[in-house]
């Protein structure tokens, strides 16, 4: 990267070449996972943590942790049993009580939120060791859409985040520790599998407490490749049968992977999980976590292998990837999903991993769910408070994210004649990271002003603004060029908050919408949640509702589209020239 551009950015970091002070000595995490088997498969699992060397406590100080929710998921907090702890004094009581904690960045996820918290009636002596169950599926009603972090139990096996379970120190500190399992209960050739790898496992570097929580865990009868796994580098592990080859794909994507730590400077890369599992509502997504990708299969496009390749290049980028951390959450998601949908076919389509046809597929899907968008010129602060409620605003830093990153890239490769692209801005505001900087938008600012000058850092300000970004004919490379296609807009035709909601009651119907047209009526209650993100960019797929009415039950399926416009794509361009950036 340019020296004087790093060198800008790293100015902006208070004592970035001073000795740092020694962090306080990590808390060790002992966690024991049981499996318990049910005649549907596994019915509960019992969780152990042991905790030694824990900051000093005061009777009656809050000890334990667990949001309620997780990124729009139902975490165990009310649901879990059988809570017992004790430490060198023996048993001790707990009391839950509901707080509030702050919103925290957590890679491409944020934490906090309203929680529940355990007191302890004394102060905690020596090793304290807690111990309760829970079930091994979600007993929840799913909220709409979220990532995959809830339990999962088909397939003879079970899957969760650590999101979702694991109860930590209020007192935030790092953790040595190590997973391990207790099998016994589980018929032969069963499997533990965790983000680290398979069996009892230690990760090599302390970890946060938000990093203990993005561990992903999955235990059973599974399969994984390669075999035996290894101790450090790709693995993956799936849950069910999906109707594809599911070890070939991993093999595809572990090959990726190999690219991905190259670029970025790799040497040795340490464990990294890709898991897969079922999923009957939202198939084909998934979740970045610590060392881990969940991917999720099903029917139709979740059983898409094409499609499902694009996910995953998505989801390992984060992995390798900077993100912006303040402000926190969701605000700075344009950042690191923006970037993520970007480079995963970018890069893909440079290693030579999918064809321009697959890539060009995959810019138009995306560019035409946001340029036919109604909520295309809302502004990124908006994103929070609408992110969950409209599938709409949710879709905006991906979408909206990635072009602006296209006209980024574009520019600096035109003002250095080729020899210079977004990946120099991208390694530097990842050096920022690893020289232990919070990153913000005026990181982003500095290299930006550095790079193209002050016009690029207004440009960039009118984008958070919710101006749209237009990438230039060329911008994707040499095959591709810009046309436009009359398009018809994404309309569900009622509130789309209802979608987002546990109890699903139709509200604020559109008269004359495909909805109504369909016979939707407001007060129908939608019994199943219904995806929409991926909707949004496939003008033919119709919708779904299955519906209960004065007690009676019903399914509507109708194509939610409203009114037509003219929508930016991409189209090939008749070349012989390479076609990889």
């Amino acid at each position: 990267m340019r020296p004087a551009v790093l060198a800008l950015a790293l100015a902006a970091i208070p004592g970035a070449s001073a000795v740092e002070a020694a962090p306080a000595d990590p808390v060790g995490l002992q966690l024991t996972l049981t499996p318990l088997p049910a005649p549907s498969g596994i019915g509960e699992v019992v969780v152990m943590l042991r905790f030694s060397g824990l900051p000093a406590t005061t009777a009656d100080t809050p000890l334990l942790e667990l949001p309620l929710v997780a990124s729009n998921v139902d975490t165990v907090a009310t649901t879990l049993t059988g809570l017992a702890a004790r430490d060198a004094r023996g048993a001790l009581t707990l009391r839950p009580r509901e707080a509030a904690l702050r919103t925290e960045a957590a890679r491409d996820a944020e934490t906090g939120g309203a929680a529940r918290i355990w007191q302890a009636s004394r102060p905690v002596s020596g090793d304290l060791v807690v111990r309760y169950a829970m079930p091994a599926k979600a007993t929840l009603p799913p909220r709409g859409a979220a990532p995959p972090f809830a339990f999962s139990n088909d397939g003879g096996a079970f899957s969760a985040a650590g999101h979702v379970f694991l109860l930590l120190p209020v007192a935030r500190t790092d953790y040595r520790m190590t997973v391990a399992w207790d099998l016994t209960h589980l018929p032969a050739g069963a499997r533990g599998i965790s983000s680290f790898g398979e069996g009892t496992v230690s990760p090599p570097e302390p970890l946060a407490g938000s990093a203990v929580r993005s561990t992903f865990f999955m235990a059973g009868t599974i399969g994984a490749v390669p075999t035996p796994l290894p101790k450090s580098g790709f693995f993956g592990a799936w849950q069910g049968q999906p109707a594809f080859d599911a070890a070939a794909l991993l093999r595809w994507t572990a090959t990726l992977y190999g690219h991905y730590a190259t670029f970025f400077g790799q040497r040795t890369p340490p464990p990294y999980g890709v898991f897969m599992r079922y999923n009957p509502i939202n198939a084909g997504g998934g979740v970045g976590l610590d060392h881990a990708f969940v991917a999720t299969f099903g029917k139709g496009d979740g059983a898409n292998v094409g499609k499902l390749r694009i996910t995953l290049a998505h989801e390992m980028f984060h992995t390798f990837s900077p993100f912006i951390t303040q402000p926190a959450g969701l605000e700075s998601s344009w950042f690191g999903e923006g970037l993520a949908v970007f480079y995963a076919r970018r890069l893909a389509l440079r290693f030579g991993q999918i064809t321009p046809d697959a890539f060009l597929d995959d810019l138009n899907i995306g560019a035409a769910r946001y340029y036919t968008s109604l909520m295309a010129t809302v502004p990124n602060s908006d994103v929070p408070g609408r992110f969950w409620a409209d599938t709409r605003v949710r879709t905006l830093p991906y979408d909206r994210g990635m072009l602006y990153f296209a006209t980024v890239d574009d520019a600096v490769r035109k003002a250095s004649r080729g020899t210079r692209s977004l990946d120099a801005l991208m390694l530097a505001m990842l050096a920022l990271e690893k020289h232990g900087k919070t990153t913000s938008n005026a990181d982003w600012e500095t290299l930006l002003r550095g790079e193209l000058g002050q016009r690029a850092v207004d440009d960039f300000r009118a984008f958070l603004a919710g101006r749209q970004p237009l990438p230039a004919s060329d911008a994707f490379g040499p095959c591709f060029m810009r046309t436009t296609r009359i398009l018809r807009r994404y309309d569900l035709g009622f509130d789309t908050a209802v979608l987002a909601e546990p109890k699903r009651i139709v509200r604020g119907l559109v008269a004359g919408s495909a909805a109504s047209r369909a016979g939707v009526r407001d007060g129908d209650e939608i019994l199943v949640p219904v995806p929409q993100d991926g909707i949004q960019g496939n003008q033919t797929e119709l919708i779904e509702l299955q519906l209960r009415r004065a007690g009676a039950k019903q399914t509507i399926r109708y194509l939610p589209r409203g009114e037509t416009v003219a929508a930016y794509q991409w189209r090939r361009r008749p070349t012989n020239a390479a076609c990889a950036l």
